[in-house]
């Protein structure tokens, strides 16, 4: 069994997946948000799947690595996947990357002294998964303008990151996006998105050589083993990575610990089921390999010894 956590709001990035195309998997995997566990005295054996971590709170995280922690106890009856202390957030994958020369480009803490940055740069969200918050800025007035603006909007500045600027545009103005999952040992390529916006969300450009482009990815796998490095200096076994290329090197947006899986068949145009229905097989099979063996009946006490209140 398979035991799915994350934040109760994002649940949709399994359950959609569970109730169209994974419909299969329903009597293998179990969502539960991290919500529910308290109500748990003992969890059975299984594998679990710690996703959303990127989204868990200063005093969340000690308590749901308590619950790692106890089930890790229980040896080969379960299996574990994204360590909720241990697997990088975004803003310490991207500086990993930056200081071994991988990533071209460097991220920030807003307030953080004597980094220079390198113009321009774009304000984000550390956690969330939403794209930029602003436009590009080309200095440090800009900067602390765009900062001002969103702090007033509501936002907390210590869950803002500035990202220097990393072109990825060919010589025709056409920026990818890549993106593929691991899951368990397999890395399974999912998509090219092809924009002019450097801001790339979903599908803008898909002309029939963008086409055949996401097919060939798709078919290739060509930066398996590169993807699997940067997986593993994350300490991440279930995610989406997202990412583009400059000079031929693989430059990482960022890993997303609770992707959305596959949207529901209806909302594919229907030109594109076949390419989808391919995919869904793939990782219908990666979700069935990273299963346990039904040890139910083992079950791993859980104990709440920290007390939120005084964390």
């Amino acid at each position: 069994m398979i035991y799915f956590l994350l934040t109760a709001r994002h649940n949709y990035t399994i359950r959609q997946y569970l109730r169209s195309w994974g419909r299969e998997l329903t009597s293998r995997m179990q969502v539960i948000p991290y919500s529910a566990l308290p109500a748990n005295r003992e969890l059975p054996a299984g594998t679990y799947v710690f996703s959303d971590i990127e989204r868990l709170t200063a005093v969340q995280r000690p308590l749901v690595e308590g619950v790692w922690e106890r089930l890790a106890k229980a040896g080969d009856a379960v299996r574990l996947l994204n360590h909720p202390g241990r697997s990088m957030r975004r803003h310490r994958l991207l500086r990993s990357l930056h200081e071994r020369g991988l990533n071209r480009f460097n991220a920030f803490p807003p307030n953080e002294p004597g980094q220079p940055w390198r113009y321009p740069v774009f304000v984000r969200k550390e956690n969330e998964h939403t794209g930029s918050l602003s436009a590009l800025l080309h200095d440090r007035e800009a900067v602390e303008k765009a900062l001002l603006t969103l702090i007033m909007d509501g936002h907390d500045p210590r869950e803002l990151l500035v990202v220097e600027f990393c072109d990825t545009a060919d010589g025709e103005g056409v920026y990818r996006k890549y993106a593929a999952f691991r899951i368990g040992d397999e890395i399974l390529p999912r998509h090219v998105l092809f924009s002019r916006n450097w801001v790339l969300k979903d599908v803008d450009l898909l002309e029939p050589a963008h086409r055949e482009e996401v097919k060939a990815y798709c078919r290739e796998n060509p930066h398996e083993e590169q993807l699997r490095a940067v997986f593993e200096l994350a300490g991440i076994e279930y995610g989406r990575i997202d990412y583009s290329l400059q000079g031929g090197a693989i430059q990482v947006w960022e890993i997303n610990t609770n992707p959305v899986v596959m949207r529901p068949p209806a909302e594919y145009p229907a030109a594109t089921l076949a390419f989808h229905e391919a995919f869904a097989k793939r990782i219908g099979e990666a979700f069935v390999h990273i299963d346990s063996p039904n040890r139910s009946a083992i079950r791993i006490p859980m104990e709440w010894d920290a007390d939120p209140f005084t964390l």
